[in-house]
């Protein structure tokens, strides 16, 4: 074939990716048997006979939303047909778990958008014209590209880009982290480098010393939530016990991340518990609720504030809990230190022992707060010269302006809504905040997890039956009391004796580096940027700004299963594996199982990085094929003994075990055994010099930085716009779903939702094509005019890309605000204005 007289545009790319789709020929609807149209049912000794010969496989969607159910997988002459829920014993207790995304995964696998072999630019960037290359041009320009970028300008100017289609592969994944630099004993700023996902590429980045970019979603939670507060998460069968459950920035009833639990939410309720929903759209779980609170976008941690004035005014909090089971009595002076034992001589400073103290109003003396009797939580006390008093003091000094008023301005809900809410999860306990990621996609919502904090202290949801405030473990996710999980992995593979030192930030700061060439005070040239299996323009908030950033980076390398917004703006698209094409190992005790041959040219990462490396010349760094080194990884022997080794999870995909109902309530288990809604010392994810005083460790509001009610922009751009995730929605691994895009399409088009008032100022109605615009961006789409939405806010849908609208993408309307403590994707803060096209 002359490779150069294959010129491939859009249209005729996809033309010849829609063959692929031929293979669903003999099942409809993900699977569903094809109908009978001879007009004659055929006898069942005739169907017996004609029956095709399936086999099963398990696996998952591979944590594109972050569930990572079993899925079973049956093929049929080669082709996969159907990937329903695996069956587990006890299905009458919800361990079942899946949803349409799951189960629309032969679409998936065979639609039109799939990549099927490496293509290189052969017009602008963005311009869709390709040319088809061999994989072996394509290895050598990938390889060449990094060797020329690293003899120019060092190996940090290759930058490894992960996203959420592959981050949870041990084999196939990418280098990522949660916290992204830490604070040696000496004062210097360490990057770490995060990599314990991806065997084949964290081995050649740590070879070449790479750029290993993290992804910003969700982050604001999960940084505070699991590594700064370690706040305690219960096991979804807890929800049962609960008499007051929130849904807080939560969806149970249809999102990836919590659907685990709304089989328990469902058993609360049956248990006479009331459900509460807070959120500014009607969602499923807010159509089962006694009460839903529509608070504009951003304003939750307002909400909360207003919550813990009512509450201590009222006295209505558990005193002995926030006295001796939270933070609230340490004292700390005026820079926010803890008042320890070494203060007066009596422990060595840093030393284990030397733990904080605390005011005993029974001795009427300083002592170790875990020897209390009787702590003081208010008060301002003289610690030999220095004035020290409790950190419940400072909290509730740093919220005083944030009253049930304010709240109630803020949030645009009533004061009684407030009222109610708080008095209810006071006093008709125990309480659970259901909370997810929903709630914390603004600049400034890392704060909501102090006020969390602080609210559970008053309330005491949390270490015992029925209380909790955060996101529960999920066992339908993560499959914790019924998939075995192996106990211990040999992460040695990760390993790479000479390894040279290479940087670790979150990939949204690009932006910044191109504005300024530098990162954290020192010069960085953007010379390569490998996206594998992430689309942040499609998927990170601010993609009109990332898209400016891209035009500043020498090439761009996008190792991904179908065509994206990201891979659209390449220079090099490499078509890798989808799940059931290629063995790997999922956290959570799935090993996924191979079922098919890779469609089209596809490979997988591992063997297309490992091939990247044997052509730079490193010939030893990658030994053996993938399974071998997944037999390495699994095969300790605490994992055999407990029979969930290599080969038992090679034969079953899972290994299940009988369900039994553990213990599944989680006490605090952070150093110091209480609730935390304080830290005496704030570590950012990125760091480049950040200094926080004392009023960013505390429980505190601030507006978004630019959905917020006095914003003088929203003159133009009057509504406050969001997105969500739900059963038809999730990451763009879903694009040009034909079966999901009768859920979740008007006439074959994404549709934005508004509210009647909204739309009857415009001249709108349901059907109509509008415009949603601001100064990030635009995109054309049809309305859904409803009234389950604020009158002041207007919904767009999350997980489409560019060639799915008209004119622009949803993502353009998002604002680029990472913010300086945890590099937080803020995805619902942003304003814009919408009119009728």
């Amino acid at each position: 074939m002359d490779k150069s007289s294959k010129k491939l545009t859009r249209r005729s790319f996809l033309a010849t990716t829609a063959l692929a789709a031929g293979a669903l020929a003999t099942a409809t609807a993900a699977g569903c048997n094809s109908v009978d149209e001879s007009g004659a049912g055929a006898t069942s000794a005739e169907t017996d006979t004609a029956a095709p010969e399936e086999s099963y496989f398990v696996g998952t969607c591979h944590g594109n939303c972050g569930g990572r159910c079993a899925l079973k997988a049956t093929v049929r002459d080669g082709k996969v047909v159907s990937t329903l829920p695996m069956d587990y014993t006890k299905e009458n207790e919800g361990l079942r778990v899946g949803c349409v995304k799951g189960v629309s995964n032969p679409l998936r696998i065979y639609g039109p958008s799939r990549l099927l072999y490496p293509m290189k630019r052969a017009g602008e960037r963005g311009s869709g014209e390709w040319e088809q290359i061999s994989w072996d041009e394509a290895i050598e320009l990938f390889a060449n590209q990094l060797k020329t970028t690293m003899e120019t300008y060092g190996g940090e100017a290759n930058m490894w880009q992960g996203g959420a289609g592959n981050m949870n592969g041990v084999l196939n994944g990418t280098p990522t982290g949660i916290i992204n630099s830490a604070l040696l004993p000496t004062g210097e700023i360490k990057p770490l480098d995060g990599f314990s996902k991806g065997y084949a590429n964290s081995r050649l980045i740590q070879k070449t010393g790479g750029t290993v970019l993290s992804v910003g979603h969700d982050m604001a939670g999960i940084v505070f939530a699991f590594v700064h507060l370690t706040q305690p998460r219960s096991a979804v069968e807890d929800l049962a016990n609960a008499k007051t459950i929130v849904s807080w920035g939560a969806n149970p009833a249809e999102a990836s991340f919590c659907r685990a639990a709304w089989n328990w939410v469902c058993k609360g309720r049956e248990n006479g518990a009331k459900l509460i929903t807070i959120d500014p759209l009607f969602t499923s779980t807010a159509a089962h609720s006694d009460e839903w609170l529509p608070v504009r976008t951003g304003t939750d941690a307002a909400l909360m504030c207003g919550m813990i004035h009512y509450i201590v005014d009222n006295d209505l909090a558990d005193w002995d809990y926030v006295k001796n089971g939270s933070v609230a009595p340490f004292l700390i002076d005026e820079a926010g230190a803890y008042l320890r034992l070494s203060n007066f001589g009596k422990a060595e400073a840093g030393a284990d022992d030397d733990v904080p103290v605390v005011w005993d109003e029974d001795a009427g003396e300083f002592v170790a707060h875990t020897e209390a009797v009787n702590p003081a939580i208010r008060g301002t006390f003289d610690a030999e010269g220095t004035s020290v008093r409790t950190v419940f003091d400072a909290a509730m000094e740093n919220i005083a302006p944030f009253t049930v008023e304010f709240a109630a301005e803020e949030c645009g809900i009533s004061v009684e809504q407030i009222e109610n809410l708080a008095r209810t999860c006071a006093t008709e306990g125990p309480t659970s905040f259901y909370i997810n990621y929903g709630l914390e996609h603004t600049y400034e919502s890392w704060r909501i997890y102090f006020l969390i904090g602080l609210l559970a202290s008053l309330t005491h949801s949390v270490g015992i039956p029925g209380g909790s405030h955060v996101g529960s473990i999920g066992l339908g996710h993560e499959s914790a009391t019924t998939i075995k999980q192996p106990k211990t992995f040999n992460a040695d593979g990760f390993v790479v004796e000479d390894a040279v030192p290479g940087n670790h930030f979150t990939g949204d700061w690009i932006v910044q580096i191109a504005e300024t060439g530098q990162w954290a005070g020192k010069d960085f040239h953007m010379g390569t940027l490998v996206n594998m299996c992430a689309n942040p323009l499609d998927n990170f908030s601010g993609s009109s700004a990332l898209l400016k950033a891209y035009d500043k980076i020498d090439y761009i390398i996008t190792i991904d299963s179908i065509m994206t917004t990201t891979a659209h703006y390449s220079d090099l698209v490499l078509p890798t594996c989808m799940p059931w094409e290629t063995y790997e190992y999922i956290d959570g005790g799935i090993f996924e199982q191979k079922a098919i041959e890779p469609v089209g040219d596809a490979k997988s990462d591992f063997d297309i990085i490992k091939s990247v490396a044997v052509k730079m010349g490193y010939d030893d760094l990658i030994e053996g094929e993938g399974l071998d080194f997944l037999r390495s990884y699994l095969d300790t022997p605490e994992n055999i003994e407990a029979g969930v080794g290599f080969d038992a999870l090679y034969e079953n995909g899972v290994v299940v075990g009988d369900y039994s109902m553990p213990a599944t309530v989680v006490p605090e288990y952070n150093p110091y055994g209480r609730t935390q809604f304080y830290m005496e010392y704030l570590m950012p994810r990125d760091a480049w010099g950040q200094v926080f005083g004392l009023q960013d460790r505390l429980p505190f509001y601030k507006p978004s930085i630019e959905a917020y009610a006095d914003n003088p922009d929203r003159e133009k751009y009057p509504l406050y716009g969001f997105s969500n995730h739900d059963l038809y929605h999730g990451q763009t691994l879903w694009v040009h779903n034909e079966w999901l895009n009768t859920f979740r399409t008007i006439e074959g088009k994404p549709f934005c939702r508004m509210h009647p008032e909204v739309a009857e100022a415009r001249g709108i109605k349901t059907g109509d094509k509008v415009r949603v615009f601001n100064d990030h961006g635009s995109c054309v789409l049809n309305a859904l005019v409803t009234e389950g939405i604020r009158n002041d806010s207007l919904w767009l849908p999350h997980g489409f890309t560019w060639d799915e609208f008209e004119e622009g993408y949803a993502q353009s309307l998002t604002r680029w605000c990472p913010d300086d403590v945890t590099s937080n994707n803020n995805f619902n803060d942003w304003i814009c204005q919408v009119e009728k096209v």
